[in-house]
């Protein structure tokens, strides 16, 4: 099949575009903040992201509480997290963009390659926002070109990140090349600790257990977890189906995104089962406590920040080592 776009269906009243080759189907909801609501592998009728089995997508208002209204599928943050001060401006829960519609152009349709450029800009930090989502035929990798322009008169501290919430199950595995782990005060992590670093994949609980960290746990754990790997070797992040042997791997700029986040609720969060890979510009989630350990970023007056990102989806690897800028995956 020849790559093919679709601006033509709803979804519950809500617009999409919808990207297709012989081996990925991608639903983009422009209305909700640019939203990635699935991503299917085709050959094997394989949903990668997480949907919300008790909410439905709808469009909300701008200070909307994310948690709330988590339906999944895969957003992005900026210029913040946490809702808080900044500047002495309010910014909302989750940041300015996920409740936010943004206008689309189609830039290229043909056989061979559709490119969507999605772009929004911000009420409260003066920003445009932009993504060029590209598919092309013959692979199974979804490319983006990112760009975010301060067009205020003012310095910005922020921070940007992706949000992919993906389904998961106790055959599945993290992978992604850390070293050091912090551990947020959140939740119920299986090693029984918060607020202290470990390195990965292994951590030691009070009684000198190790747990590998790479592991999915069943719903049935009752655990929750929120972890940022504060120190990575490359810009890459993936999770496998071990089972399956199907998988999905992000490659991004580390340069641009040095950390990656991991939010993973094995039934212990509101009883979800889900894992979140985050590539982030900076941790923790509170930009003003970032920008006091210098872990946070500043978008001066007129300046911008670019990145691109490949998302693939990969078979027959139980585990991943790699993952290269073109979004090719070993393992």
């Amino acid at each position: 099949m020849t790559v093919r776009v679709d601006t033509d269906w709803n979804y519950r009243g809500i617009g999409t575009i919808i990207l297709e080759n012989d081996l990925l189907k991608v639903v983009i909801m422009p209305a909700l903040g640019a939203k990635i609501w699935q991503l299917t592998y085709k050959p094997k009728g394989k949903d990668l992201l997480w949907n919300n089995p008790r909410l439905k997508p709808k469009e909300l208002p701008f200070h909307a509480v994310y948690d709330d209204q988590f339906f999944g599928g895969w957003d992005e943050l900026f210029p913040n997290d946490s809702p808080e001060l900044i500047e002495g401006e309010a910014f909302p829960d989750h940041g300015e963009l996920w409740t936010l519609p943004w206008q689309y152009a189609l830039e290229k349709v043909g056989p061979d390659e559709v490119m969507v450029r999605l772009w929004t800009d911000t009420p409260i930090s003066v920003c445009r926002v932009e993504k060029t989502v590209t598919l092309r035929a013959g692979e199974a990798k979804l490319r983006f070109r990112h760009r975010i322009a301060n067009e205020s008169s003012r310095s910005l501290p922020f921070l940007w990140k992706l949000h992919a919430a993906l389904a998961v199950d106790e055959h599945s595995r993290i992978d992604l090349p850390a070293r050091t782990v912090y551990v947020e005060e959140f939740g119920s992590p299986r090693a029984g600790f918060t607020g202290r670093t470990y390195e990965w994949p292994y951590a030691l609980d009070e009684t000198g257990k190790q747990w590998d960290m790479r592991q999915v746990l069943p719903a049935s754990s009752g655990a929750s977890e929120f972890q940022y790997a504060i120190d990575t070797s490359a810009g890459w992040c993936a999770l496998t189906h071990t089972k399956e042997r199907i998988g999905f791997a992000l490659a991004y700029d580390a340069n641009v995104l040095p950390h990656c986040w991991i939010f993973a609720s094995y039934g212990g969060w509101r009883s979800l089962n889900t894992v979140v890979l985050e590539p982030c510009t900076g941790y923790p989630f509170s930009v003003n406590e970032g920008m006091k350990r210098g872990t946070h970023m500043v978008l001066p007056p007129g300046d911008s920040l670019e990145c691109t990102i490949v998302a693939s989806v990969y078979e027959n690897l139980d585990s991943v080592d790699f993952v290269d800028s073109d979004g090719n995956v070993t393992g």
